[in-house]
């Protein structure tokens, strides 16, 4: 038997090696799909599937996937989602056509949401609640650190072996983390028949829960593309609506609610976890959106771009192990609060450049962006959880994972739709594309950094609104003491 500090710190090692394994896959996908629809004979928007069937089905089943770990054990979710990770990776990297790649890429977006369902949730169970914020911050950084480095190593292999390689190597690093976890993580008993929660699994409402997200999902990402008001999207929101209505209701009455409604009556579990989307909503977006400015403004090279945008992965990365240690020390709200201060001042700042702006002041602002965003997370996660008890860890951390998921789709979207907008009202090919095509003019520059100012700041008015979330979520409580 390990001691105990040996122990817990050798599952901390385990569970962020996962991780990395899982997001480092996630995010390196990107890179390879101009390759693969060469090799498929097929149009961006037709491979772009391979990403978009991995968030539908990851995210879909994130937080099922959560409350059947409470209750069959966290570890053997847990290691099942590597197993299949594993698997349905050999799957795709050998798949002879594009629709069976997209299947079983989806396939290994089961395997994703069982693993993110559960890790943090390990995590968490296995150190004091004096050091939980700490150790969410060490496990922010690896996620940070994973995407960073995702596109890089997507790009490496691709260029200098091939995309099926990059699709195949998940799997042996897969299989052997959970060949690891096996035998390193502790057993993690279910719920017990002597709990205060129910031990049952509710099939009906993880059925319309998956369904109702998928539909929000699909219109969010597509409405802006078919048209607000085409068949399609009209359809998706009936979907959406039926089954999301269909899932609350069920949720208030079965003894076996997937989401127990009195935790979303617990102010520090639902205005932490609105706080944390709408955070979120806007991080995420100027990740994604930077390079169109960086490249499309500013006429920055690829490898430029990608450059100037590290120090706000890389403060990101760094900054939430001190905010964690910060806020087992001081408390959660002031950590957070100088995290989301630090947001806002970066996006008013972002809103105001233009193609004559200092390279010096974007480096310190997209710095900013990454330090209040990592600044922010450890102590909100931390807060969330202290007020969900052991045996819900599962869905609780599923809960807040999917919350972060679906404000990065969310986000994106509404930052494309604002500026796309405000592009076609100033009589521009209303797409972020045009931005990159031969004979871009001034005047097209210019309606782009309109359209990408009321965006910026739009974000910065839904991080002021975190910022009132989190003043009144209440007095700060005490974090659970594990047993």
């Amino acid at each position: 038997m390990w001691n105990f500090k040996v122990n817990n710190w050798i599952v901390a090692v385990v569970i962020c090696a996962g991780m990395f394994i899982s997001v480092l896959d996630n995010s390196s996908i990107n890179i390879a799909l101009p390759e693969i629809a060469l090799q498929f004979r097929a149009e961006i928007p037709e491979v772009q599937w391979l990403a978009i069937g991995f968030g539908l089905a990851s995210g879909a089943l994130i937080l099922p996937m959560g409350r059947l770990s409470d209750l069959v054990g966290r570890k053997r979710i847990y290691l099942s989602g590597f197993l299949v990770s594993g698997f349905t990776a050999i799957l795709t990297s050998m798949a002879p056509s594009l629709i069976l790649a997209i299947i079983f890429r989806a396939l290994q977006g089961v395997g994703g949401a069982m693993i993110q369902a559960n890790a943090m949730a390990i995590l968490i169970s296995s150190f004091p609640s004096s050091k939980r914020g700490f150790i969410i911050g060490i496990f922010m950084t690896t996620v940070g650190i994973a995407s960073v480095l995702g596109p890089v190593f997507g790009g490496f292999i691709v260029q200098y072996f091939s995309w099926r390689w990059l699709l195949f190597i998940p799997s042996p690093l897969s299989l052997t983390a959970c060949a690891v976890g096996f035998m390193i993580l502790p057993h993690m008993k279910p719920i017990t028949s002597d709990s205060s929660v129910s031990s049952k699994f509710d099939w009906r409402g993880s059925f319309y829960f998956a369904v109702s997200l998928c539909s929000l999902m699909l219109t969010i990402t597509n409405g802006h593309r078919l048209g607000w008001v085409s068949p399609i999207i009209v359809v998706l929101v009936i979907a959406f609506l039926f089954f999301a209505s269909l899932f609350v209701v069920r949720q208030a009455r079965t003894d076996s609610p997937l989401i127990a409604l009195e935790l979303l009556a617990r102010k520090y579990f639902s205005f932490g976890s609105l706080a944390s989307l709408f955070t979120f909503m806007t991080g995420t977006s100027v990740f994604f959106i930077m390079p169109f400015y960086l490249q499309g403004v500013l006429d920055y090279m690829p490898a430029e771009a990608g450059f100037m945008i590290t120090p706000m992965a890389g403060f990101f990365a760094l900054s939430g192990p001190i905010a964690g240690y910060l806020s087992d020390q001081v408390g959660w709200k002031k950590v957070e609060i100088i995290g989301l201060t630090a947001t806002v001042i970066s996006l008013l700042g972002l809103s105001i450049v233009n193609s004559e702006s200092s390279t010096y002041l974007l480096l310190i602002l997209l710095g900013l962006i990454g330090f209040g965003m990592g600044f922010f997370y450890s102590p909100n996660s931390a807060s969330v959880l202290s007020v969900v008890e052991r045996e819900r860890y599962g869905v609780g951390t599923a809960f807040l994972q999917l919350t972060r998921n679906s404000a990065s789709i969310i986000g994106i979207s509404i930052t494309t739709a604002l500026i796309t907008i405000v592009m076609g009202s100033m009589g521009y090919e209303p797409s972020l594309d045009a931005i990159y095509k031969s004979g871009v003019t001034t005047g097209l520059k210019d309606a782009f950094m309109a359209g990408l100012s009321l965006a910026l700041r739009v974000q910065a008015a839904l991080v002021l609104v975190a910022v009132l979330l989190t003043l009144t979520k209440g007095k700060e409580q005490k974090l659970q003491e594990i047993e």
